[in-house]
């Protein structure tokens, strides 16, 4: 309890009530030593991030964290079972179930291998409960986030080395599988493929940039975090760099304005005269040292990428009425399929509307994937993250990066949005759960007063 009292002390912001209140949940059902704990929490984070291909390697999943998450479901679902409490299982757990139940069963024209998606989403939800528990009462999440910015600045690395070595790395799952010639060969003759996009923006371990960029993006959560609980912005500028060298092969705006507004929010968040200095200093060592290496031609490349990006598309305008129209007709096939429907016949429909297959909205794609009932729940926890003022920021910087990202592209396949979604959805779970039902008997029993759990939350 001492050790808990004073991590929360030393936080600079105020903390929700639960944080405080950890020690006094059920602890573990097996006496599992730290360190493994430690290494586990540290690797997923890790395999969020470095998804590493599963499917390419011949197993039935796509993605690394697809069998994690379902083989260790199990596992940690056994450890922290006790740390359920009857409102989390009738105001969280079955009506999450209850969603999914209908959805697999009533969705409209689901085709084969198209409920995937649906079930590995609420598997993740679910694990991520479980998952979140052990990140507080553990006291896991820095470890946690580290383990995430390693993985991004992995995946980073295969990323480019995709350029030169792809044949060594997509047989043991280090990049997506994709023949270059045989897609362009298609295109010639008129048969077009989503993965042509990858030809001009570069994916890595996923599909096609327009995917990586947005996943690299949340990894931004982690770095915005740990520079605040560290007071390190440096880490966050570091994080920015490596993303940005990135954007040169993704190509990927979406993600650049993801990694801005988390940015922008733990900048004001953490706001100081002595990080306005730093960031002018910054600014201007960062402007000499390019301005210096600019005549060498070093960033002839990066240049080209910015400009071709936002300087030179002329198709913007056109751009934002096509999302327009195809966000008003995917309310509209949302509607028309309130259980979830299966993605050809979506896309048929959609096209029909709007003349285009897909809505470029992750909230839609997921309420067609899993029904209006986890749409909703899902928009509500993330939502929550952001306005709740007692906060824990990675949750808050987490759920920027996802709303931005899902007003571009479907991303609710995506096993990284599906992870923070989890997560999301967990931490306000707990949180409400905490306050509407948990607190007045943990203060009765315990003997914390109010008084005292608001000075222990203060800033220092």
């Amino acid at each position: 309890m001492t050790r808990r009292a004073n991590t929360v002390a030393s936080h600079p912001f105020p903390l929700p009530g639960f944080i405080m209140a950890m020690p006094i949940y059920p602890s573990r059902t097996i006496g599992i030593p730290g360190h493994f704990l430690s290494i586990f929490v540290f690797s997923i984070g890790f395999f969020i991030q470095c998804n590493v291909l599963t499917s390419n390697l011949g197993l039935r999943f796509l993605n690394i964290t697809d069998m994690l998450v379902l083989m260790t479901l199990p596992v940690i679902a056994l450890l922290y079972i006790r740390c359920l409490t009857p409102s989390i299982l009738l105001f969280y757990l079955a009506p999450l179930t209850l969603f999914f139940v209908l959805s697999a069963a009533f969705a409209d024209d689901r085709g084969e291998g198209e409920f995937y998606t649906t079930a590995m989403t609420y598997f993740y939800a679910v694990y991520f409960l479980f998952f979140a528990y052990m990140l507080f009462k553990e006291n896991l999440l820095k470890l946690f986030c580290w383990g995430i910015f390693a993985g991004f600045v992995a995946v980073t690395i295969l990323l480019f080395l995709d350029i030169f070595i792809h044949d060594l790395l997509a047989p043991v799952g280090l990049s997506f599988n994709f023949d270059e010639a045989a897609v362009l060969e298609a295109a010639a003759k008129g048969e077009m493929s989503p993965l042509l996009l990858r030809v001009e923006k570069a994916g890595g371990i996923w599909p096609v940039g327009n995917t990586a960029g947005p996943a690299f993006a949340l990894a931004g959560a982690a770095a915005a975090y740990l520079a605040e609980r560290y007071r390190r912005p440096m880490l966050f500028a570091v994080f920015l760099l490596i993303y940005l060298a990135g954007f040169t092969l993704t190509l990927n705006r979406s993600g650049v304005f993801a990694v801005l507004a988390i940015g922008l929010f733990f900048y004001i968040r953490n706001f100081s005269i002595r990080m306005l200095l730093s960031t002018y200093f910054g600014f201007a060592l960062t402007a000499l040292a390019v301005a210096s290496v600019l005549p060498l031609g070093a960033f002839d490349f990066a240049e080209q990428a910015f400009s071709k990006r936002f300087l030179e598309d002329n198709n913007s305008s056109n751009n934002l009425q096509e999302r327009f129209g195809t966000i008003t007709g995917g309310f509209q096939v949302m509607l028309n399929h309130p259980l979830g429907i299966g993605y050809t016949a979506r896309s048929q429909e959609l096209s029909a509307i709007s003349h285009s297959g897909t809505p470029h909205n992750g909230f839609l794609a997921t309420a067609y994937a899993s029904g209006i009932g986890f749409c909703f729940l899902s928009a509500f926890a993330l939502f929550y993250a952001i306005f709740r003022k007692r906060k824990i920021s990675f949750f808050t910087y987490s759920a920027i990066g996802v709303i931005i990202g899902y007003q571009f592209e479907e991303l609710n396949f995506n096993p990284v949005f599906m992870a923070h979604i989890g997560l999301a959805l967990a931490y306000a779970s707990i949180d409400l759960d905490f306050r509407l039902f948990l607190k007045t008997a943990m203060m009765r029993v315990t003997g914390i007063t109010s008084d005292e759990t608001r000075t222990a939350t203060q800033p220092a």
